[in-house]
C-alpha cells in the first residue's frame, strides 16, 4: 500500500431509544431482543433526511482535517436505502452543502460494505494522486415507515440513523493505512434478489421484507444451510487474514477490529472468536447501543475509539465489512497519533 492516511472523521448520529421499550410495545420481537444482544439504537427525528445528516458529518471532519475544500480530488458515497428522492444523486447535494468544487463525486453501491468499499477505491485512486491530494468518503442512512422497519425489515439486526465523513489523504494522519482487501462471491446474490426482477421499485407503502427473500432462498437449499451460513462468515474471516497478510501484521498484535453493528445471532462472531477474537477486542460494547448504521459502522467504530481514547501510537486495528451481493472488505490500520475528538 502506498502512503495513504486517514486525516479526519466526523459523525452524526440520531438520538439513543432504548430497545427493551420496543419490545415492550410490540414493535421488536422478544426473543430476537434477547438472541441478539442488542440493547439501544440511534433514531433521526421525522422530518430529518439521511443527505443532510451527512452534510453535518462532513464540516465535523473538514473541521478537523488539516487540508481544505481545494485538496479533494473525488467524494465517494455509500448507503444501503432511500436517499430522499428517486433518480437523484445524493453525493452530489452533499457536496453542494459542503466542499464544493469540481471533484467528481461517485455513489458506491455494495450495501453494508459499502463504507468499506469506498476506502479500498479510494485508497487505489489516491495512491495515483499527488501529495497534495484528498478523498471524501460519506455515509449516510434513515431507516423508517413505511418503507423500512427497523425491527423487522431484516434479521439479526436492528437498524439504526446516521451519517459518517471520513477524509483520506496522501499526507500522514492520524492513521496509515497499511492494508485494504476486497473480496466476493456473486453465487450468493439470490438470496437477496428474492423470486425474481420487477419493472418498477416497491411501492414504499409498506415496509421492505428481507427476511421472507431469505427464507424462500433458504428454503430452496435446505440441505446446504450450514454450508452458506459458513460461507458468509468464512468471507468475513477470509478478508481480514488476507489484509493482515498483506500488512504483514499479526492478528495477535492488533489492538481493536471494528465489524458492523449486528447481532450475536450472526454467524462470524462466533468464527471471529474461534480465532481468538473475543467480543472485548471489538466494539461490540459500542455497537450494541448503536444499531446496524448500513455503510457506515466501521467509520463510526473507529470514530467512537479515538474519541473515546482507547487507542494509542503503535497500535493496529482492523476495520471489516459485508455486504449483500456478497461482498466482503477488510482493512488494516496504523494509528499514528491520538488525537483529541472530545
Amino acid at each position: 500500500m502506498n502512503d495513504i492516511y486517514l486525516d479526519a472523521i466526523g459523525v452524526r448520529l440520531g438520538r439513543s431509544v432504548d430497545l427493551a421499550d420496543a419490545v415492550a410495545d410490540g414493535r421488536y420481537d422478544a426473543n430476537e431482543y434477547t438472541a441478539n444482544g442488542l440493547l439501544r439504537a440511534v433514531v433521526a427525528d421525522d422530518g430529518e433526511f439521511a443527505p443532510d445528516m451527512a452534510v453535518t458529518a462532513v464540516e465535523r471532519a473538514m473541521a478537523r482535517s488539516q487540508v481544505g475544500p481545494e485538496a479533494v480530488r473525488m467524494i465517494l458515497h455509500a448507503s444501503i436505502y432511500f436517499q430522499g428522492q428517486d433518480m437523484w444523486t445524493p453525493a452530489s447535494y452533499i457536496q453542494q452543502h459542503t466542499i464544493g468544487g469540481a471533484a467528481p463525486s461517485v455513489d458506491v453501491d455494495q450495501k453494508s460494505n459499502g463504507g468499506m468499499a469506498a476506502l479500498g477505491l479510494g485508497t487505489t485512486f489516491l495512491s495515483a494522486c499527488d501529495d497534495d491530494a484528498a478523498v471524501l468518503i460519506t455515509t449516510c442512512d434513515k431507516f423508517c415507515l413505511p418503507g423500512w422497519d427497523r425491527f423487522r425489515s431484516e434479521t439479526g439486526t436492528v437498524l439504526g440513523d446516521g451519517a459518517t465523513a471520513t477524509v483520506l489523504t496522501r499526507r500522514p494522519g492520524f492513521a496509515r493505512v497499511l492494508s485494504v482487501v476486497m473480496t466476493a462471491d456473486p453465487t450468493l446474490e439470490e438470496m437477496y434478489r428474492g423470486d425474481g426482477l420487477r419493472t418498477t421499485p416497491a411501492p414504499g407503502d409498506r415496509p421492505l421484507d428481507l427476511r421472507t427473500r431469505k427464507q424462500r432462498y433458504m428454503r430452496r437449499r435446505l440441505r446446504e444451510l450450514d454450508e452458506i451460513s459458513l460461507r458468509i462468515a468464512r468471507g468475513v474471516g477470509d478478508s481480514v487474514v488476507q489484509a493482515l497478510d498483506e500488512a504483514k501484521v499479526e492478528l495477535d498484535d492488533v489492538k481493536r477490529v471494528v465489524l458492523p453493528n449486528v447481532g450475536l445471532t450472526v454467524r462470524w462472531w462466533g468464527l471471529l472468536k474461534e480465532m481468538g477474537v473475543g467480543p472485548e477486542r471489538t466494539t461490540w460494547d459500542f455497537g450494541r447501543n448503536i444499531g446496524h448504521l448500513g455503510a457506515g459502522d466501521q467509520f463510526n467504530g473507529l470514530h467512537h475509539l479515538v474519541v473515546d481514547r482507547a487507542l494509542e501510537p503503535g497500535d493496529r486495528v482492523v476495520l471489516a465489512g459485508s455486504g449483500h451481493g456478497f461482498n466482503w472488505a477488510s482493512a488494516v490500520l496504523e494509528i499514528l497519533e491520538a488525537p483529541d475528538w472530545r
